[in-house]
């Protein structure tokens, strides 16, 4: 009987994340950030990773290969900033309409309890309005957690 309830409440939760409307990747939330404290952590994008805001791919995202160097943090997140500027483009019948570079990189929850909490397991991040802030501009979903080992691996 035990068995049954917890296949039960599975089956429901499962059912439940069904019903939430998908997540808009696109967003601009400024964040205030301090130095980061261990410079040597680092994040790696083997081959450079594409997002797209939708299936009808309007609008994307991609972050470049290579090193990621930590360079600030707050309660909740670590700031990686990459070694190129993000590029961002937006596409209409498969034609580039737009696209700007611009420096920022990617920032991941601290700890993965958190980033359930927020709906974030990752996010692109721009510079903000000053030194101590940065724009969180790219909500990533499960798939950029799913692409770790693979796309991309952290030193820590």
């Amino acid at each position: 009987m035990r068995w049954f309830c917890l296949l039960l409440i599975s089956a429901l939760a499962l059912a439940a994340c069904s019903l939430l409307p998908p997540l808009d990747p696109m967003t601009s939330k400024s964040l205030t950030v301090q130095p980061a404290t261990d410079t040597a952590k680092t994040l790696t994008v083997k081959g450079g990773m594409v997002f797209y805001s939708d299936p009808s791919q309007a609008h994307g995202i991609r972050f470049p290969p290579g090193t990621y160097a930590l360079e600030a943090e707050d309660n909740d997140y670590w700031y990686f900033r990459s070694p190129t500027p993000l590029e961002f483009r937006d596409f209409q019948n498969g034609a580039v309409t737009s696209a700007k570079d611009v420096p920022g990189g990617i920032m991941i929850p601290r700890t993965f309890t958190k980033s359930l909490q927020n709906l974030v397991a990752g996010a692109g991040y721009t510079d903000g309005e000053s030194p101590g802030t940065r724009n969180m501009v790219w909500k990533l979903g499960g798939e950029f957690r799913h692409l770790e080992g693979t796309e991309w691996t952290k030193s820590f």
